[in-house]
């Protein structure tokens, strides 16, 4: 972060929450999943913005608002007690409610600032500092919030959790749990969704003496020099999409993440094409799949796989067709997991990956796109008591440095749009966002 941009910030508090109630001696020892050792230790930040608070909190103190989110906090915290656990290597966390990072700052503009900012130096101000710059590294608490409040009067309430204890579905249920209980703070059993963190029933950890050789077989990229910028796509564009996809497909009902997936992943190759001034490169698409159900929606942690396909001449690149392809890859995954017994789940999810690894090595891939969708998932319905946000800005899209190729969708605010976040390298960028196909249907989001 410049100086200029860092300069904004005037004051901040750091405080530990701990859960309510303290975790039972029978869950003090959370066994990592086996897909838990894979995933590395990234946080996965989150960030809501919330403009204008509601009238009955508008002209309450700043420190009644955070004493506010601090009680909920710690009361969520005793069903997420990982969180507030140390992790011990790459094996188990020590649920020893030792607590979380709770940050509260200042800072010296208006909220429109941040959003009218063309990329994302300015949004990491609303993350703490040593996260959001150590995503890789950082070696404080597993969960890590902070609380910011801007000169017009709005908030901003940032989320970082590791990927160790769980993955974006498990981010969703924690904060949509943790907003019910602000908004009822009287009443402990109105959130629909119970966890259990149970993972490694499903996936079997390895045993102890391996589990370095699981971390090093990191699912998570490597980190390179990159530029992130986000696009929306309104209502009547994705349905010109859709429309477009079902004129030349076998497809007639495409979801949003199949449409906007591969209309992005179309023009990432088009313009990558131009910035070599070559013939298309050989790409492989990953698209991430949450694997609940077959597992219970109230198992928390990192339960997903992935499906992947491949592009080779420019012939494959027509919308319809990547379409076509996305659909029928994950078709055939939904059968693989489909009537699968308890027993079978890890060894079909490694046999995702290692699909995936021999797409990308077999065929010299040239570049990877990385998809993960979180459409229809509730993020702007997150509430603590003042209303809804007015913008959510999506996990990964903040990490320092970006992931290389990595694009995160999200549901627009009206829920019938979809805005989402790239990054790239930053001569790829350039000539992405200026590519008039692209932005025949996608419109910079500053």
């Amino acid at each position: 972060m410049s100086s200029s941009v860092s300069r904004l910030v005037s004051s901040v508090c750091k405080k530990i929450i701990k859960p309510y109630s303290p975790t039972p001696i029978s869950l003090r020892c959370h066994k990592l999943s086996y897909l838990d050792q894979m995933v590395g230790g990234i946080y996965l930040p989150l960030a809501l913005f919330y403009p204008k608070l509601s009238n009955t909190w508008s002209n309450k103190p700043n420190n009644v608002v955070s004493q506010h989110l601090e009680k909920s906090l710690s009361k969520v915290l005793t069903n997420y007690y990982p969180f507030a656990g140390k992790l011990n290597d790459n094996i188990s966390i020590d649920c020893n409610d030792s607590g979380v990072e709770f940050f509260i700052t200042k800072i010296n503009c208006p909220m429109s600032e941040i959003f009218n900012h063309p990329y994302f130096e300015k949004h990491n101000l609303v993350y703490p500092t040593e996260v959001i710059n150590n995503q890789y590294t950082y070696e404080g608490s597993l969960a890590v919030f902070q609380l910011t409040h801007f000169s017009c009067g709005g908030i901003a309430i940032s989320m970082c959790l590791s990927h160790k204890v769980g993955d974006g579905y498990t981010f969703g249920n924690f904060m949509n749990h943790w907003a019910t209980i602000a908004r009822n703070p009287l009443s402990s059993e109105i959130y629909p969704i119970s966890p259990k963190f149970d993972g490694s029933f499903y996936f079997p950890p390895t045993k102890d003496e391996d589990s370095s050789n699981v971390s090093n077989n990191n699912i998570m990229p490597q980190r390179e020099e990159c530029v992130s910028k986000g696009f929306s796509i309104s209502s009547s564009k994705l349905t010109a999409l859709k429309v477009r996809v079902i004129n030349d497909s076998q497809v007639q009902n495409p979801s949003d993440t199949e449409v906007v997936s591969a209309f992005l992943y179309q023009r990432a190759m088009a313009t990558k094409k131009l910035v070599n001034s070559s013939s298309i490169r050989p790409s492989l698409l990953h698209q991430a799949v949450n694997l609940r159900p077959p597992v219970p929606k109230h198992t928390m942690g990192n339960i997903g796989s992935l499906f992947s396909i491949l592009t080779k001449e420019e012939k494959e690149m027509d919308l319809a067709q990547v379409v076509s392809k996305l659909r029928k890859e994950k078709e055939e995954v939904k059968q693989k997991y489909k009537n699968a017994k308890i027993e079978e789940l890890l060894p079909i999810t490694l046999e995702q990956y290692r699909k995936a690894n021999d797409l990308l090595v077999n065929n010299s891939c040239y570049d990877l796109y990385r998809f993960s969708s979180l459409i229809t998932f509730p993020s702007y319905d997150v509430d603590f008591g003042w209303g809804k946000p007015e913008k959510v800005i999506s996990p990964l899209s903040t990490s320092n440095p970006p992931i290389k190729n990595m694009f995160v969708l999200m549901d627009d605010k009206n829920r019938d749009g979809v805005n989402l976040t790239c990054s790239m390298k930053k001569q790829d960028m350039l000539a992405f966002e200026r590519d008039e196909e692209l932005l025949r249907f996608a419109s910079p989001t500053s």
